[in-house]
């Protein structure tokens, strides 16, 4: 098995919306864990990968070129962050997003 390295910075608003991209004013991470993990899946062509960890399953988005070289069965260390954002930007990309959804 391979073994590489990943750190995924995931904003708890990105994780709300749904990973949807909407771009928001972050801050520095208030908190921050680590997990080391396999990679059950990736889709190169999108940037997304599956990874399983003790804590349970998640599925992670990464620009392409990213995980172009990761493939199922890889060790993994991610490192997620979490940050708080305002309300009223949440609520402007919360609207958007239904827009653009419907």
């Amino acid at each position: 098995m391979k073994s590489s390295m990943l750190n995924a910075g995931i904003i708890a608003a990105a994780l709300a919306l749904g990973a949807t991209g909407t771009s928001l004013a972050q801050t520095a991470p208030a908190s921050k864990h680590t997990m080391n993990g396999e990679v059950t899946k990736v889709d190169t062509k999108r940037g997304w990968i599956d990874v399983k960890t003790q804590e349970g399953s998640m599925k992670l988005h990464f620009p392409p070129s990213a995980v172009a070289n990761l493939k199922k069965g890889d060790s993994v260390t991610v490192d997620i962050g979490m940050s708080t954002v305002a309300s009223a930007d949440m609520k402007k990309s919360s609207s958007a997003d239904t827009k653009k959804n419907k």
